[in-house]
């Protein structure tokens, strides 16, 4: 957990950097030339002038440091500026312009409770210089006190917007990557549907196939062999459907190719109730639970008699399928969990009993109704 701490703060600060070593940062020290204004109104040597421009240059290398140099390391610059404006102060009442500055730096880089204390810290500084050169109370101490603090404002409110940023881009980096693992978990379940029940067709065709081989009825087995074919064909299909976002001919051509297969078994199939017009994705959780289901009976089942009922009630769509086959326990496998977790994304469910065969009633919300006729 520290280590990851570590790595946020690390990246945290680089995000920061980046932002603070702008264009904008540098445009800001346009202003930095009202250091100069003293120069209108108070005689100055060549000496001090030339101090005066060495200052101002070395204060223009701090500033560039400040922006470029770590979150860590930070603070050398700042302090450099710090004691270069009270350097500058006896010579000029315009070293007030950088407290600005330092304001800025220490807004973007201090904790609330640090940089009220740095604040407060540094008024304490203008003053005493305020004091010790004997400057009027506007040429200096008000420009600096005032500079200081909203720019220190500015300076906090600009970490807080990057700050606020960096969370947004990583709450959109999580979601993405949850989105990932759903679709991938999607897939791993509509491949288990699809394939189990593909594969479980194509042996019952291919076992059948057999025997008739044996028996020699050419013509027969031929049959079978086409068909199996075909089921192969159709399950390539659906896997690249799969894999590619899941298409399907609609729940109820679904439905009666699932009817259709059961009866090619022996079944007796009975289909009630008119099918509803679902969304894509309910539509999709339905056919694929229905397809298990069906590979289920074809696997297990010793029953010759199936039902597949439609209906609505109250708030609910209910789909059900019983046959009536000779089972006295059911044990939930990865087919049935997977049914499960599917219907639960659309806040559907499944519920099962044993009475005379197996019955599975899937209920769904009526809102996945009404979305797909509004």
């Amino acid at each position: 957990m520290n280590s990851r701490h570590l790595d946020e703060s690390i990246s945290l600060g680089n995000q920061c950097i980046q932002s603070i070593n702008s264009v904008k940062s540098r445009i800001w020290l346009v202003f930095s030339l009202y250091y100069f204004i003293p120069l209108i109104y108070m005689p100055y040597d060549r000496v001090k002038f030339g101090l005066l421009i060495l200052i101002y240059i070395a204060f223009l290398g701090l500033y560039e440091l400040a922006i470029r140099t770590s979150p860590h390391n930070v603070w050398r610059p700042i302090l450099g500026i710090i004691v270069l404006s009270a350097i500058a102060t006896p010579l000029t009442p315009g070293s007030g312009t950088f407290f600005s500055y330092i304001g800025f730096l220490l807004g973007f880089h201090c904790r609330p409770k640090q940089w009220l204390i740095c604040t407060g810290l540094l008024i304490g500084l203008i003053v005493t210089l305020h004091f010790l050169n004997n400057y009027a109370f506007h040429f200096f101490a008000f420009s600096a006190i005032t500079g200081l603090i909203t720019i220190g404002i500015v300076g906090f409110t600009e970490r807080v917007r990057y700050e606020s940023r960096i969370s947004q881009q990583k709450s959109r980096e999580e979601v993405e990557q949850l989105a990932i693992i759903a679709e991938r978990e999607r897939i791993a379940r509509d491949l288990h549907d699809i394939l189990g029940h593909t594969l479980s067709s194509i042996a019952l065709k291919a076992e059948l196939a057999e025997k008739l081989l044996a028996q020699e009825k050419q013509d027969a087995a031929k049959q079978h062999l086409s068909e199996l074919h075909q089921i192969a064909r159709n399950s390539l299909s659906l896997v690249r459907q799969t894999v590619s976002g899941y298409k399907h001919r609609g729940l109820s051509g679904e439905v009666m190719e699932l009817c259709e297969r059961l009866r090619q078994k022996g079944f007796i199939v009975e289909l009630n109730g008119e099918i509803p017009q679902l969304s894509p994705r309910a539509e999709t959780a339905v056919i694929l639970a229905l397809t298990e289901l069906t590979t289920n009976i074809l696997r297990h089942s010793k029953g010759d008699h199936c039902q597949i009922e439609f209906s609505k009630h109250c708030d609910k769509i209910q789909v059900k399928m019983r046959d009536n086959g000779a089972v006295t326990v059911l044990t939930p496998g990865n087919g049935l969990r997977g049914i499960q977790e599917r219907l639960q994304t659309i806040a559907g469910e499944m519920q099962s009993s044993v009475h005379k065969g197996c019955e599975f009633i899937i209920s769904l919300p009526s809102r996945e109704l009404q979305q797909q006729r509004s």
